[in-house]
């Protein structure tokens, strides 16, 4: 499932052969008792009539791999009703929109060739719809449906803009599949099943906010699999560009020096990087599919001598594990919308971090080459149901031409492709929510004022590109509270920044991967007053992820009016902020746990206050000033005062007059439940429920942020709730 609204529900689908696909949309409560007909004379024909309908061509990626978005869109329909003379008469009733906050189920047909023969199969016939690993929440499933009541379709529903009771989003990034401890998207599952058909518990949305594969940091008992696999999906073994290598050559466990030499990637867990874009594709559809898994992993003894036995023995545990939870995530990604977005990893780590990074890489054939088979396999697999409509035909024609192609292609229609991939930037998109949710691209329009410092997260070009999403369909006005979703907090927990900032002064930015936003004062303050005069929310409400540790902050960011005559005219814009995180969904490690968890976010807090406030001037070049012994009820009779503060001069400034800020940012870190020593971060492997519910003017009333963690069959709830 991904992107659904009252106009449109998106069906992504990914095969072996081309197919005509048709999707089929019920309400849910016209299954319940029709169910299907499996009479020899009406196989899988539906009692109920569709209330939707829309058919599409698979696109051809390869060979054998063909991906497809099916749109269906509200249908017409003859309905019977009675008079006042109990005469029976009809009428069409042409629905313009699917019904929200009500349980929606689909069907979708496949009609395709085989010897021949013209056949058509729905999911029924692929075993999708019973079984241990069926897609849809049944009785076996769910102990709370009454088993005559089952509805033998997956399922979903579309918040209503209007019915602004609550809002319920599931979210998380940064899944591994062999990093360890517990796959925690297979808590969603859990989740749905419980909620079913309560439509004010079940989340209505699933956000997958960056990381979504890791690229460069592949298992070694996987990357030959990924390498065949990948080969017979395309039908072809790609070449790879300034080398004279081979990719079945590069084998695992020996790609770390032909990355660093030929790609000029910095990754320092690149062993098993993934180079062609057929293994790209495998490497997704193995992070969704039980199916597509080798049947046993390689012995180490009969494999490359140079792989760490240990750590390959470690990590087919942890692949196990995976393997064991795939089931459910592939019923969660068939049960509800998903949106997502890139963070680094779907390409390399580092991506952009610096520009000197990026000014290599783009020099490099090899690294063109990875950076755009990362871009197309993202396109297919994540964003292109997103929002279908940012892709218009001529966009997908290019794809379908140039992979039609089948890899013979001329040095220059290849480099105007990459080229045309490398600088494309229309990958910021909104979710049709209440708040609306942004996805911001923090990776590809990204500003630099150094060679090698920590970057301007978004540009001009990005912001532009962010409030035209904002204000697009008249969906958000000023004064609306937004979700906003950063694949990096915002508004990070402090002493894990400022211990990367002081590291990474010690090494570099690659080894600590110094691009946080408060890393870049000048870009993270340019970004809070573009939100604060331009978006103008009423609140801002941040999602992300990327840190491994979740974490609740509530902030306030606040602009003095610059020209004043007396001191008492001194004005404000305020915008008070939430920034909530969760991560990692598969990716734990000792370190975070003992340095993250212990350290910073339990024993600091006898050290270190909880609560900051940061004062800036925007026309100097010294950095904010961090105001010490600030305690809560302080801020704003502090504002009040600020007149009097005694700000940073330039050098050259000889008057000794008195300057207020610019602007002020102060956070709060919030401690949750769950914990029997409170700590500030949760560090397990987790993923984030939000719930927003509203008071009767429809202005938020309560914010739930909880962080769901994975124990044995059990989960573990840690809640913050912010009102």
């Amino acid at each position: 499932m991904r992107r659904a609204e009252p106009k449109q529900v998106c069906i992504w689908i990914a095969c072996s052969r081309p197919a005509v696909i048709r999707a089929e949309i019920f309400r849910a409560a016209d299954l319940k008792y029709t169910k299907h007909v499996m009479s020899e004379n009406k196989k899988n024909k539906k009692v109920a009539e569709p209330i939707g309908l829309g058919s599409s061509n698979l696109l051809r990626l390869g060979e054998h791999l063909y991906v497809g978005l099916v749109i269906a869109k509200p249908s017409s329909s003859i309905q019977t009703i009675p008079n006042a003379n109990n005469n029976n008469s009809t009428y069409t009733n042409v629905n313009t929109h699917f019904p929200s906050n009500e349980l929606l189920a689909y069907d979708v047909e496949f009609s395709y060739l085989q010897d021949n023969v013209k056949k058509r199969e729905w999911l029924k016939d692929f075993g999708l719809l019973d079984g241990s690993d069926a897609i849809i929440y049944n009785n076996k499933h769910n102990n709370h449906i009454n088993h005559h009541d089952v509805i033998l379709l997956p399922t979903f529903f579309i918040q209503e803009k209007n019915n602004r009771n609550s809002l319920n989003v599931m979210y998380g990034s940064c899944r591994k599949l062999h990093g360890k401890g517990e796959d925690c998207l297979a808590i969603a599952d859990k989740i749905i099943a419980a909620s079913f058909e309560d439509l004010d518990r079940r989340p209505s949305v699933l956000y997958l906010i960056g990381d979504q594969i890791y690229a460069d940091d592949v298992a070694g008992p996987l990357l030959g699999h990924l390498t065949k696999f990948g080969i017979q999906l395309l039908g072809r073994e790609e070449k790879i560009w300034g080398s004279n290598k081979k990719l079945t050559e590069v084998i695992p466990g020996e790609r770390q020096e032909f990355i660093e030499k030929h790609a000029k990637f910095t990754s320092e867990s690149a062993a098993n990087h993934l180079i062609g874009l057929g293994e790209f594709a495998a490497m997704y559809l193995l992070s969704w599919n039980i199916e597509n898994w080798p049947k046993s992993f390689p012995d180490i003894r009969h494999t490359n001598h140079k792989l760490d036995k240990k750590k390959y023995s470690v990590e087919i545990e942890e692949l196990k594990r995976t393997l064991k939870a795939l089931p459910s995530v592939r019923r969660v990604l068939a049960n509800i919308p998903t949106y997502m977005i890139f963070d680094d990893h779907e390409i390399t780590d580092d991506w952009n971090i610096t520009q000197e990074w990026s000014q290599a890489v783009e020099k490099s054939e090899c690294g063109q080459q990875i950076v755009s088979n990362g871009f197309l396999a993202f396109w297919a697999f994540q964003a292109w149901g997103n929002d279908p409509s940012l892709y218009n035909e001529e966009f997908i024609a290019r794809i379908c031409e140039y992979l039609n192609k089948n890899g013979n292609v001329h040095d220059v229609d290849r480099k105007a492709f990459e080229s045309f991939f490398w600088n494309f930037h229309g990958w910021t998109f909104t979710v049709p929510t209440y708040p609306l949710t942004i996805f911001v691209d923090t990776r590809t329009q990204r500003q630099y004022d150094s060679i090698n410092g920590p970057p301007i997260l978004i540009n001009d070009l990005g912001l532009n590109a962010l409030s035209n999403a904002a204000f697009r369909e008249n969906y958000y006005k000023k004064g609306d509270p937004i979700i906003i979703v950063s694949p990096t907090p915002v508004f990070g927990f402090e002493q894990a920044e400022q211990l990367q900032e002081y590291l990474a002064s010690k090494s570099n930015v690659y080894k600590w991967d110094l691009e946080t936003w408060s890393s870049n004062e000048k870009g993270f303050v340019r970004f809070l007053t573009f939100l604060l005069t331009t978006i103008s929310p009423g609140k801002c409400i941040f999602l992300s992820g990327d840190v491994h540790y979740g974490f609740t902050v509530i902030a306030n960011f606040i602009q003095l009016q610059k020209e004043y005559k007396k001191e008492e005219n001194i004005h404000r814009m305020e915008m008070p902020i939430v920034q909530l995180t969760s991560s990692a969904l598969k990716t734990t490690s000792l370190s975070k746990e003992v340095l993250i968890n212990e350290f910073l976010g339990r024993f600091s807090q006898l050290f270190s206050p909880r609560k900051t406030l940061r004062i800036g001037w925007a026309n100097l070049q010294e950095k904010s000033q961090k105001i010490k012994h600030y305690k809560k009820g302080n801020r704003r009779n502090l504002i009040n005062r600020l007149k009097f503060i005694v700000g940073f001069r330039k050098k050259q400034q000889k008057t000794q007059e008195r300057i207020p800020p610019d602007w002020i940012e102060s956070r709060d870190t919030i401690q949750p439940s769950g914990f029997l020593i409170p700590s500030l971060v949760v560090t397990d492997n987790n993923i984030g429920l939000v719930t927003l519910s509203y008071d009767h003017n429809n202005d938020i009333k309560e914010i739930s942020h909880k962080l769901l963690v994975l124990k044995g069959n059990n989960i573990k709830v840690h809640e913050a709730k912010l009102s």
